[in-house]
């Protein structure tokens, strides 16, 4: 089976036995890294269900998505003899953004429960606003307005120095992400900055502050696709995907290597000793790669493709070190 060969028959079928046969040898080995609990809805791996997985990619991302023509082009521009492991690489990105997909709780969903314990007890007092609640300090008669973007990037800010528990990939659990008392610290800093906050909005700035750099451990809220699939939409998530393409291929190894230990919560200390750098010298690479992120990407994009632009990245960016390794 040759790239000329699926290349032909994708002209003719779009997904035909070839390009199927490969799609399923991908999830086969992508899901290998994956635990079914909660990737493959707490069933073992089996050959039915790389299959299924392999039928949610094709459907879902190549298809509906209309990935396929992206993975195609990207594919043809490869060097002649490397245009097959071209393909197969841009494959498994697919693959692991269906698994990433699959995750129907995400970390924020588990610490707004833990708020909502948490507000039901003093210092604070809750109100109900319409379908949301507004907190607040007990004795006090602020009433919950929804922020503006500009205050959730304000409210990000306030709580962006408390410390947050290090995910790392070989733990059995996910984190946290707060400790009990941070947590508090956290919801209590908030209400303090806006005199009275909804629910909905603390998931606004824990979202806007976990998910560009915890998306191992904070798995997007996933909206229906078709909701927000405008024409204009679309083009910006073209240009989007050009972008991280370009970009993933421009960092070198190390700087690869900060963005995926930031986002699995891994020290820069431990990631000093992986390059044999000191601390000082890796927290500037990070520095580095992180202001190529906003530069070269964010800053390019809408607010509302930020999240899935940064996921894109760090999935690209796990492609290339899974190649060079």
């Amino acid at each position: 089976m040759s790239y000329a060969d699926i290349r032909a028959e994708c002209e003719e079928l779009q997904i035909g036995p070839l390009l199927w046969e490969l799609l399923v040898e991908v999830c086969e080995r992508v899901s290998r890294r994956y635990p079914p609990d909660p990737y493959n809805y707490r069933e073992l791996w089996t050959e039915e269900s790389h299959r299924d997985l392999a039928l949610e990619t094709a459907l879902e991302r190549l298809l509906a998505e209309r990935q396929l023509d992206y993975v195609l082009a990207i594919a043809d521009d490869a060097p002649v003899g490397g245009q097959e492991d071209t393909l197969t690489r841009l494959l498994a990105f697919q693959v692991r953004r269906v698994l990433n997909h699959r995750r129907s709780v995400t970390v924020v969903d588990r610490l707004l429960v833990r708020i909502r314990a948490l507000i039901g007890s003093e210092p604070f007092r809750t109100t109900e606003v319409g379908s949301d609640i507004g907190v607040s300090i007990a004795g006090g008669d602020n009433e919950a307005d929804a922020l503006t973007e500009s205050d959730v990037h304000r409210g990000v800010q306030i709580i962006d120095s408390i410390p947050r528990l290090a995910s790392l990939p070989s733990a059995k659990r996910e984190s946290k992400v707060y400790k009990a008392a941070d947590l508090q610290d956290l919801v209590e800093r908030l209400v303090d900055a806006f005199g009275a906050v909804l629910l909905a909005d603390i998931r606004r700035i824990l979202e806007a502050l976990l998910t560009a750099w915890l998306p191992t451990v904070l798995q997007d809220d996933e909206e229906d696709h078709a909701s927000r699939a405008t024409p204009e939409l679309e083009l910006e998530r073209s240009q989007m995907n050009e972008l991280i393409t370009t970009l993933a291929q421009g960092l070198d190894p190390v700087q690869r290597l900060v963005l995926i230990g930031k986002s699995q919560g891994v020290p820069d200390g431990e990631l000093a000793d992986r390059v044999g750098r000191s601390r000082p010298w890796v927290a500037d690479r990070k520095a580095e790669a992180l202001d190529r992120v906003q530069q070269e990407l964010i800053a390019e994009l809408p607010t509302l493709l930020h999240d899935e632009a940064v996921r894109g990245l760090l999935d690209a960016v796990m492609v290339l070190e899974e190649a060079d390794s």
